[in-house]
């Protein structure tokens, strides 16, 4: 019984051996086909695109040694070359998640989808952190490697700026109701909206006043009349700023002297110096440039070298800390806007600010008091200064209204506490996404170690691309709905090439012009959601990895 038990088990052993091994090989040869037919169609050589075949949603940041960069590309090629002979439906690498899929002869990889946190959840997403200091070596090369891929177009509008709260709307419609709505028909300081947003504005700056008038532009000419610039006289200003600043210096009848900017976007200490031995001037307007600030006690350091005084434009500033305190402080008198592209939003408007009670005064009526309605300003120089100049002054009626005032008052209250985070957040997001998917192209322009940024605004500069590359850079990311501003386009109106056709001097910024030429600028729109910055950054991304040709 025994031999025949063990008979048959011979027996079933020997066929099961032989169809094993005629599966084998016609499924070895099979396999040999499929791997041939995929290495056609994947170039794994290329190990610096090694995710340029994988097609993913991702996003953002974090810095890998060249070490940790050269195991994860080696492990990514290996293991994508090795999931093209597998069987396998679902995989996980250690690296990446991998579907094999029959799709045009070829591998697809997962989709992934931004999250609160990151995981492999099993089905077709990795969800990635949207804080990237939090991210796992997966996600960071899965960041990484979508930047090859091309994304979806990018359909919401860049245009639309700030909602204005609920809380300013009714504010709003108040004063209108009450019929109220220039500034000195209020009957106190009190009731006055504009008053209050002055003294809050005050506040929050840390300055002793605050005066409202119905633009920046208007707040920079009366602050350079109120310091005493007059006609003829030379004023240093940034050679890339706004057109407003040259403006506003022609404007008084005086000649602008251009200053080169630095790669940060930032004044360049020393032509600055150099250039304020060689003009003369009595007054230097700085202008912080989209929120970017140099070392301001080395700027003070040569205002007084020189005997200049310091206007500062916080056109961009405001939200922005030097040292702990709100920009704009190092300045006799400071500039501040919220027009609709700002951080407070009053469709146009800004303030004047100062710690100086004469310059306070002068502002104060240049700006539009008259007679004694100084009373109603909440914070009002001393009454002597204010009879002094109400007669000679020149009235400039550059007052902000009521409207005005009511419906950014809520935004003042609440710009620290709630909104200043959420737009570092998303700064934070996007440059990050840029930095692991093209860092070797794009350069983020940043601050010294003493500035806290605000983020309302992406500014970069491409590197390591040719004239040409930077043409098809633009034409790629219009094409996937991010429009962009090119800083040395024919009308941009922040390239001082372009001043010239109303008059400003011509002058030689050879520095500047190599800055702005590859540089570029995006508003972030405070209505967008997180998620978008992902998108965003991607389309900026892919676009500059496609002009240079590491693309499909």
């Amino acid at each position: 019984v025994q031999r025949e038990i063990w008979a048959r088990a011979y027996s079933f052993l020997h066929k099961k051996r032989a169809h094993i091994q005629t599966r084998t090989t016609r499924e070895h040869t099979h396999t040999t086909h499929a791997r041939e037919r995929t290495t056609e169609k994947m170039s794994f050589a290329s190990s610096h695109l090694y995710g340029r075949f994988l097609k993913y949603k991702v996003k953002q940041r974090c810095s890998f040694s060249d070490d940790v960069k050269t195991t994860l590309r080696r492990k990514v090629v290996n293991n994508v070359a090795a999931a093209a002979t597998t069987t396998t439906t679902d995989r996980d690498d250690g690296i990446i998640g991998i579907r094999r899929q029959r799709r045009r002869g070829g591998l697809i990889a997962t989709k992934y989808a931004l999250a609160e946190n990151g995981v492999l959840d099993g089905s077709d997403e990795l969800s990635v952190n949207t804080n990237p200091n939090q991210w796992t070596s997966i996600e960071s090369s899965t960041v990484q490697k979508a930047g090859f891929v091309k994304p979806e177009k990018f359909t919401k509008d860049f245009s639309k700026p700030m909602s204005i709260p609920t809380e300013g709307i009714e504010a709003a419609i108040r004063v209108m109701e009450s019929g109220r709505v220039f500034r000195y028909c209020a009957t106190s300081a009190e009731t006055s909206e504009v008053a209050q947003a002055e003294d809050q504005f005050a506040e929050m700056v840390g300055q002793k006043y605050a005066i409202g008038v119905n633009s920046c532009s208007s707040a920079i000419f009366i602050a350079m009349l109120a310091t005493g610039v007059e006609q003829g006289d030379k004023v240093l200003t940034n050679g890339f700023t706004f057109t407003a600043l040259p403006s506003c210096i022609l404007r008084i009848g005086c000649e602008p002297v251009l200053v080169e900017c630095t790669e940060n976007f930032t004044m360049d200490l020393d032509d600055l110096d150099k250039k304020a031995g060689e003009s003369g001037a009595k007054v230097l307007l700085m202008s912080h440039m989209r929120g970017k600030v140099c070392d301001m006690d080395k700027v003070v350091a040569i205002c007084e070298k020189h005997g200049m005084k310091l206007i500062e434009d916080c056109a961009h500033g405001c939200g922005v800390r030097y040292k702990g305190r709100q920009l704009g402080y190092h300045g006799v008198v400071t500039a501040y806007s919220t027009q609709s592209d700002k951080v407070i939003n009053s469709g146009e408007g800004g303030f004047i600010t100062t710690d100086d009670d004469d310059i306070a005064a002068r502002c104060l009526y240049m700006s539009g008091c008259y007679e004694r309605r100084y009373s109603k300003h909440a914070r009002m120089p001393p009454q002597e200064l204010c009879e002094k100049y109400m007669l000679t002054m020149p009235n400039l009626s550059s007052r902000m209204n009521e409207v005005t005032a009511a419906m950014m008052r809520p935004l003042i209250t609440n710009l620290y506490s709630e909104r200043l985070p959420r737009y570092m957040e998303r700064w934070l997001l996007i440059t990050s996404v840029i930095d692991l998917m093209a860092g070797e192209y794009v350069s983020v322009p940043t601050s010294g170690p003493n500035v806290e940024d605000v983020g309302d605004h992406l500014n970069f500069t491409l590197k390591n691309v040719t004239e040409e590359e930077n043409a098809k850079f633009r034409e790629i990311t219009t094409e996937l709905g991010v429009n962009l501003g090119w800083f040395t386009s024919s009308v941009n109106a922040r390239f001082h090439k372009n001043w010239e056709k109303y008059g400003t001097p011509k002058y030689n910024l050879p520095q500047t012009d190599k800055v702005l030429e590859y540089s570029y600028d995006m508003k972030m729109p405070p209505d967008f959601e997180t998620e978008d910055f992902q998108h965003i950054g991607h389309v900026i991304s892919y676009a500059v990895n496609k002009a240079k040709g590491l693309c499909a």
